[in-house]
């Protein structure tokens, strides 16, 4: 799963949400998700000043940075259903 923009969070997130809740409860992987939900934010933020100085590959760095973080809490939730 991977995003271009911060609009395409909201259905990655609830899939990732969903394969935690088959898990057993870990609040490290929930506060994983958190932490990249809160990476998406900053996201928006800069999208608004990207638009606002018409550049758009002002985001990009972050929105790589968001797609490294998804990868890896993905590679850790397959990690966890493969150890249940």
């Amino acid at each position: 799963m991977q995003i271009q923009n911060s609009l395409d969070w909201q259905a990655v997130h609830a899939e990732l949400r969903t394969q935690l809740g088959q898990l057993p409860y870990n609040p490290d992987l929930r506060r994983m998700l958190n932490n990249i939900s809160n990476m998406v934010s900053e996201l928006s933020q800069a999208e608004v000043e990207a638009r606002r100085i018409s550049k758009m590959s002002y985001t990009d760095t972050k929105v790589l940075q968001i797609n490294e973080a998804i990868n890896h809490l993905e590679k850790l939730l397959l990690i966890a259903k493969l150890m249940a």
